[in-house]
Formats: structure tokens, C-alpha cells, sequence
């Protein structure tokens, strides 16, 4: 009998091998999005590079971060094998394509004009009438302005092209989120009045997104790690040194 426990045991632990073999490892992805994620000098940064570290190293995780155009990472996530991608607005149309850790950020939307230019809007309606509103490709922005039945948008690959094309008159206004703007107008080589905000009109809460073929497993353990991250003051912590001013999501 001893030896037949043995056996057995001996066929399950290679069997438990050959499926963890066989399951990929978890890929994380994100995109240059400062102050909330972004590469320098090679190394990554930001309040969601902050907390998915944090959750990672109360897992004994260590998984690299790839950094790379959002179009092409929202296209990798829709895949099967496991995969993160953050930090992603959680809205209605993505709700289903997606698992999802979180929130860990408030995103807030924004119209921008070329300063002094006397541009003024009242309401959205304002905006659906002009020449042309730049978005980012398959950002929830342009998600959002689409739904509400936009058909004026003007689709950019980043944001840095946006605000380029939106100085060069290629389109009155640029749809955008408001936290990342002045790093992002840094990073162009432009002054932070550059721009100027005409209207303002949403927020969204920002999640780590996960494929449909991340293990549930695997989202519980990440949703439960930031939980306690939250109950211990560590995410309130991370969230205040890279946004002072903001509150944090619940």
C-alpha cells in the first residue's frame, strides 16, 4: 500500500508539472501613460507600476512590465493567453471582453483647444458640431464620444500625436484624459498652458485588465492583495505620491 501512495503521488506531481508547464506565464503590458505608467531610462514607473509592484511582491511575483503602443496591447489582451494590461478605463462596452482588478485610479476626460484661442463650449452637443475632435485609437474616450454619437472624431495613434496634430490645426479640438496631460506635454517639449481645457465632462475608474484567459485563480489573488492594500494604507500611500492633489477610488 505504501508503495501504491507512492506511485500515485508520483503521477499526480508530474501531471501537476506538465499542466502548470503548459499554462503560460502571466504576460503584463502597458503603455507611456505618466503619471500613471511610463518607461524611464529603461525602468518602469508610475502610481499603476507602483501598485501592480506592490501586488506582485506580496505574491512572490515577478513578472516584467512590457511597454508598447495601446492599440497594440488592447488588441494582444483580447487573445487567449494570460494576460494584464493596465491601467484601462472599466466602461460598459469593454465590461465583458475583459477580467478585471481594481479600481486603482480615477481617470477624468477633457476637451482641449490651443490656448488663447477663444475656443468655448457649453456641452457636448458644442463639440459634435466642430471640424474635427482628435482621440486616441481604442482609448475609453473615444469609446465614451462614439457611443454618444460622435461622428466627427479624428483617431491618433498616441497622445503626443494628438496634441501635434490639434497645434497644427489639423483639428480644433483633442478629447483626452486630463491627469496625464501636462507629463505628456513635457515629454512633447511644450509649456503646460500650451493647452487649455474647454470643457470638461466624465471620469471613469481605471482597472488592471485582465484577458478571458487569465485563470480566475489569478484574478482573485491580485483583487485580494489589493484589497488589503487598500485596508492597510499602502495604495493610499502610493496614490498620494504620484497624485497629491487627487482622491483616491474606493
Amino acid at each position: 500500500m505504501a508503495y501504491l501512495s507512492r506511485y500515485v503521488g508520483l503521477i499526480m506531481a508530474l501531471l501537476l508539472g506538465v499542466a502548470h508547464a503548459q499554462t503560460p506565464a502571466l504576460r503584463l503590458m502597458s503603455e507611456e501613460f505618466p503619471p500613471i505608467n511610463f518607461s524611464q531610462d529603461g525602468e518602469a514607473r508610475g502610481l499603476a507600476v507602483d501598485m501592480v509592484r506592490e501586488i506582485q511582491r506580496r505574491l512572490g511575483q515577478q513578472q516584467a512590465i512590457e511597454f508598447m503602443p495601446w492599440a497594440r496591447a488592447f488588441r494582444d489582451l483580447q487573445g487567449q493567453a494570460p494576460a494584464a494590461l493596465f491601467a484601462m478605463a472599466r466602461t460598459p462596452e469593454r465590461e465583458r471582453q475583459f477580467k478585471w482588478v481594481g479600481p486603482i485610479v480615477l481617470f477624468y476626460s477633457a476637451l482641449y483647444a490651443p490656448a488663447g484661442g477663444g475656443v468655448r463650449l457649453r456641452s457636448l452637443d458644442d463639440a459634435k458640431k466642430a471640424e474635427g475632435v482628435l482621440v486616441v485609437r481604442d482609448w475609453y474616450v473615444s469609446e465614451h464620444l462614439s457611443a454618444q454619437g460622435f461622428r466627427n472624431l479624428v483617431r491618433v495613434s498616441d497622445p503626443t500625436q494628438g496634441i501635434r496634430m490639434l497645434l497644427a490645426r489639423r483639428a480644433p479640438l483633442f478629447a483626452t484624459e486630463r491627469i496625464s496631460m501636462p507629463e505628456t506635454l513635457a515629454q512633447a517639449g511644450l509649456a503646460e498652458d500650451a493647452l487649455e481645457i474647454v470643457y470638461s465632462y466624465a471620469s471613469a475608474e481605471g482597472y488592471i485588465a485582465f484577458s478571458r484567459g487569465t485563470p480566475d485563480a489569478v484574478i482573485k489573488a491580485w483583487q485580494q492583495q489589493l484589497d488589503r492594500m487598500k485596508r492597510d494604507g499602502s495604495f493610499q500611500t502610493i496614490y498620494k505620491r504620484w497624485l497629491p492633489d487627487d482622491s483616491p477610488p474606493g
